[in-house]
């Protein structure tokens, strides 16, 4: 039996791809340091490359976010899914979803702001940023099955809507930059607010009803 040999390594492949990784790093580590949106010269010294290099390896600026933005979704994916069971007392689940959303938005913040800024004129963006809202809507559709299930369908969508809205990435900008408020401080108001809505949103059961052993509340009609 012939053993062929390997192919070579494509050596100019390899250096190619490798300053791509490290143009997408320099521009995590540009957002995080509040360079929003980074320039290309920016970039260009953060990943130890020349400028001409970045445009051989992406179509522009636009295909460099947007490449950067897709590895981010890679990276941080179990930031979006759930953290906690919908069986799991109605105090915990606020709490962890909170905790889930702070989680996400603190490290990934400023990146998904590009990413919908971007999102208005370049439609690869607007794709991915369509792909990471339906992701957070299905956490938060996860960690209040529960109660969606004692809804109607048109009741339960409208809490679920209140509850990703209310969370939602562009809600905690402008917690953030408008009101100055901290990370701690919109974490307390979270989950006061998501708290009372649960509470007060017609026909749902407390943790503390027995009618909650059901699932469903057999009267509701909607």
């Amino acid at each position: 039996m012939v053993t062929l040999p390997e192919p070579p390594i494509d050596g100019r492949r390899a250096r190619r791809e490798r300053s791509r990784v490290a143009v997408i790093d320099a521009v995590f580590t540009l957002v995080r340091n509040g360079k929003v949106p980074p320039i290309a010269e920016d970039v260009a010294e953060q990943a130890g490359v020349s400028v001409s290099s970045i445009f051989r390896n992406f179509d522009g600026l636009d295909d460099m976010q947007r490449q950067a933005f897709d590895v981010f979704r890679e990276r941080y994916a179990h930031l979006f899914d759930p953290v906690v069971d919908s069986a799991a007392p109605r105090a915990e689940r606020v709490a962890k979803h909170v905790r889930a959303r702070l989680d996400l938005l603190t490290v990934a913040g400023p990146m998904m702001q590009i990413a919908r800024q971007r999102a208005l004129d370049y439609q690869p963006m607007a794709e991915g940023v369509g792909r990471s809202r339906s992701q957070l809507s299905d956490q938060a559709r996860a960690h209040f099955a529960s109660e969606a299930a004692q809804l109607s369908p048109a009741e339960a969508a409208n809490l679920l809507a209140v509850i990703d809205a209310m969370t939602s990435p562009e809600a905690y900008e402008v917690l953030q930059a408008a009101h100055g408020r901290s990370d701690r401080q919109i974490s307390r108001s979270w989950v006061r607010s998501l708290t009372a809505i649960l509470d007060s949103w017609p026909r749902l059961y407390t943790d503390t009803d027995p009618g909650l052993d059901t699932g469903l509340n057999k009267e509701n009609t909607g």
